[in-house]
């Protein structure tokens, strides 16, 4: 995962310094270098949980699995990462982290912790968004509960949530399966 970020890295390194060796006949122009955008999903994904651990002065990129469902249904995929990394754990699960996909990336729209996998898209959709389906707790306390979007994001502590009855589960699709589900090594 390293390579992606070194080539781009040293693409936005060679583009500052051709801008500032650059003959302006204006030395008072403003020069904005445009970084590129990642081509690879993966590297779009990476960059967004980069922005978001930069954003809490963590440097630090935990072990996760993510899954790039259409939430909104607006054509373009967003991201769900669950953090399964000791450092993003409690004893009642992890945190995952909801991003929308725009144009040029992603968005965080929500953060929840003591989220366990498997988490899936349920069927039905509250505010234009699809509920997510995640598991919450452990042992006797344990069950399936839905995220609603309540028109800004998913609910911080899903465990305020009901859980639902395991016998009449909604339909829903799984994407982050609690065994399956490949882990990308922190970097």
């Amino acid at each position: 995962m390293r390579t992606p970020f070194l080539l781009l890295a040293s693409t936005v390194m060679a583009a500052a310094c051709l801008a500032a060796c650059s003959t302006n006949a204006r030395s008072d122009a403003k020069t904005s270098v445009a970084l590129p955008v990642p081509s690879d999903d993966k590297a779009t994904a990476e960059k967004a949980l980069t922005a978001f651990l930069t954003s809490r002065s963590i440097r630090e990129i935990p072990l996760h699995r993510d899954a790039t469902p259409d939430l909104d249904r607006d054509g373009k995929d967003d991201l769900l990462m669950l953090l399964d990394d000791q450092n993003w754990c409690q004893a009642d699960g992890c945190t995952l982290l909801v991003f929308h996909g725009e144009k040029d990336g992603y968005r965080l729209v929500s953060q929840s912790v003591s989220v366990r996998a498997p988490v899936s898209v349920g069927a039905r959709v509250n505010r234009g968004w699809h509920d997510l389906l995640v598991n919450v707790g452990s042992g006797d306390e344990a069950g399936t509960v839905a995220l609603e979007y309540d028109g800004t994001g998913y609910p911080a502590d899903p465990t305020m949530a009901a859980l639902l009855d395991p016998a009449r589960l909604p339909s829903a699709t799984p994407l982050i399966d609690a065994e399956m589900a490949p882990r990308v090594a922190a970097q």
